[in-house]
């Protein structure tokens, strides 16, 4: 898909030189009158006005997903009371400061999602690694019921979901040789 967005991206640049070059040697510049005797031929007028067709419709489309897509809430309502908004931001400190009160885990990172069609629930994701290796399962369900039981303090109300995922941790081995002499 990434390919393909950047070949579009090429060719929509593409069609918008050749348009507005076009339009603007045709009007401005010390070759105007070279520029409408090559228009007179068919084939240079069927190619400007490709372009000229790619470059409205990219246009039409930029417009279309400015006015109609969907944004995402950045702020959460509880209880579905819509006077009263708590960001995503302090929920995510909230989240952090509950996940990192153990000490056998750091946290790499944290995502908060508004959820629902009233916008009154959370949904965490947290990624963290464990620096023990012991019983990491009931690490991982004691940090999710912290982020739980601190967010829905803070909200006054449940609605939080957190799910945790450990990431494998990244060692790095260092050998020194000591010369005896």
């Amino acid at each position: 898909m990434r390919v393909l967005k950047r070949a579009l991206a090429i060719v929509y640049l593409a069609a918008a030189i050749v348009a507005l070059g076009t339009l603007v040697c045709q009007f401005w510049g010390p070759y105007t009158y070279r520029f409408m005797l090559l228009m007179r031929d068919p084939m240079p007028r069927v190619v400007v006005a490709v372009c000229a067709a790619i470059v409205a419709l990219g246009v039409l489309i930029g417009f279309f997903r400015l006015m109609f897509a969907r944004r995402e809430p950045s702020c959460v309502h509880p209880a579905g009371e819509r006077n009263i908004e708590v960001t995503l931001a302090a929920l995510s400190s909230c989240a952090r400061a509950a996940a990192e009160c153990d000490d056998r885990v750091i946290v790499e990172h944290i995502e908060a999602r508004v959820q629902g069609s009233d916008e009154s629930r959370v949904r965490f994701k947290v990624e963290a690694i464990a620096l023990d290796d012991r019983d990491v399962a009931s690490q991982a369900i004691a940090m999710q019921q912290r982020i739980e039981e601190a967010c829905d303090t803070m909200l006054g109300t449940p609605g939080t979901t957190a799910r945790v995922r450990f990431l494998p941790s990244k060692t790095t081995v260092q050998t020194v040789e000591v010369s005896g002499e």
